[in-house]
C-alpha cells in the first residue's frame, strides 16, 4: 500500500494548520487575556479600598485642621511681652484662692528658646495637696500658656505640702515672628 504522496501532504496540512494556528494565534491571544484579566482582578482589588483609603484621608485631614487650630489657639496665648509683674500678681492671688501660702517667687533669668522667648520663674508655695492641684488647675485656665517644667512636692508638718513650681512664662518679644 502505497499513499501517494499528495494524500500524505494533504494530511499533513489538514493537521498541521490547526495546530500551528492555536501556536502561533490562539495561544498568545489567551495569554494576553488572561493577563489582562489578572490586571483587572489586581486594579479592581485596590479599587475596593479606594473608599476606605479616602475615609482615612479624611479623617486625617481632619486631625490636622484641629492641630492647625489648636496651635492657632495656643499660639494666641502667647504674649508679646513677658508682662511678668503682673502674671506674678495674678500667681499670687491664685495661690492665695486656692488656699496656699506663698513663700517665694523668684525669676531665674531669660533665655530664647527657638523663636520664643523664656522667662523661668520659681514659685515655692505651702498648703494642703488639694490646694497644689487647684493652682495648678487655675494655671491652666490662665489666658496665656504657662509650662510647667518642674514640680516637686514633699511633705511638709501635718497635713500640709510644701511645693516647688518652675514655670515658664513664655512670650515673643526677642523672638520675632510669632
Amino acid at each position: 500500500m502505497n499513499i501517494p504522496l499528495r494524500y500524505f501532504v494533504l494530511s499533513l496540512v489538514l493537521v498541521a494548520t490547526p495546530v500551528l494556528t492555536w501556536q502561533t494565534v490562539y495561544r498568545p491571544t489567551n495569554l494576553a487575556v488572561e493577563n489582562v484579566a489578572s490586571e483587572i482582578r489586581t486594579r479592581t482589588k485596590q479599587l475596593s479600598n479606594f473608599s476606605e483609603v479616602n475615609a482615612q484621608y479624611r479623617q486625617m485631614q481632619h486631625a490636622i485642621d484641629q492641630l492647625a487650630i489648636a496651635s492657632n489657639v495656643a499660639i494666641s496665648k502667647i504674649p508679646a511681652q513677658h508682662k511678668a509683674e503682673q502674671w506674678l500678681g495674678e500667681a499670687s492671688i491664685a495661690a492665695e484662692k486656692s488656699g496656699l501660702t506663698v513663700r517665694s517667687v523668684t525669676i531665674t533669668g531669660k533665655r530664647t528658646d527657638s523663636d520664643l522667648g523664656v522667662l523661668p520663674v520659681n514659685m515655692e508655695v505651702n498648703g494642703s495637696f488639694a490646694g497644689v492641684y487647684a493652682l495648678l488647675q487655675r494655671f491652666e485656665r490662665m489666658e496665656r500658656i504657662i509650662p510647667i517644667s518642674r514640680l516637686d512636692i514633699r511633705k511638709g508638718k501635718g497635713a500640709t505640702v510644701d511645693a516647688t513650681l518652675v514655670l515658664h512664662l513664655l512670650f515673643t518679644e526677642d523672638g520675632g515672628s510669632k
